[in-house]
């Protein structure tokens, strides 16, 4: 019998020495394009707190974020970061194609700034590693955008969460009678004191109040 004559095979379209693998540098190498990639989606809900129908200071609105894989390789170590708040769960890897809604979850207390603006505004940011260790990241859209009218233009994929404004005033006139020369009479010349109190029973700031008074 003739003896088996061998040899192993060797790439004849070498690439970058980078891409070599040094445990089998004759190895024919196929290289395949990675598209890392992110979709951060964060959703934001009012709760009335206090349950009582009005939109005020203490009310919260509680976030929840959605994190998709739309790319082709897997993506580790996802973490979310919101300027606005802590954002609680985390870290998660995802496949490909994968998308998770439950794990990252945030609630903010509205503030008088809030009400005043009408709305809360903020972007978050979802960011995570490739396999080969380099970040990839995305800032957040809303996925239920609110009225054109609404939409920040320095920020417009900032999610937003519009929250009702009840502007009103309250105006208490008191009257106090003065007998100006002391006889003991009511007679001309004899004044009326009034003092006023003004109350903001409404949720906004009110600025630049005045009082009219056809009779003083």
């Amino acid at each position: 019998n003739e003896p088996d004559v061998t040899d192993d095979s060797e790439d004849p379209t070498p690439g970058d020495p980078a891409d070599v693998d040094p445990n089998c540098p004759d190895c024919t190498v196929v290289l395949l394009e990675q598209t890392p990639a992110l979709e951060l989606l964060k959703d934001g809900a009012y709760v009335d707190t206090n349950g009582d129908g009005i939109t005020n200071v203490g009310d919260e609105v509680v976030y929840t974020f959605t994190v998709t894989n739309t790319g082709n390789v897997t993506i580790t170590n996802i973490t979310i970061d919101d300027p606005l708040v802590a954002v609680v769960g985390g870290p998660i890897d995802l496949a490909p194609g994968a998308s998770d809604s439950t794990t990252f979850t945030a609630t903010y207390a509205i503030t008088q700034a809030d009400i005043d603006a009408g709305g809360v505004y903020n972007l978050a940011t979802a960011t995570g590693q490739d396999p080969d260790g380099d970040d990839v990241s995305d800032e957040s859209e809303d996925p239920t955008p609110v009225d054109p009218a609404d939409v920040d233009p320095n920020c417009p994929e900032c999610t937003v969460v519009i929250l009702e404004q009840t502007p009103s005033l309250e105006l208490l006139k008191d009257g106090f009678y003065e007998d100006a020369n002391a006889d003991g009479i009511t007679n001309v010349g004899d004044v009326i004191n009034y003092a006023f109190r003004v109350t903001n029973t409404g949720n906004v700031t009110i600025t630049n109040i005045t009082i009219n008074d056809p009779l003083v």
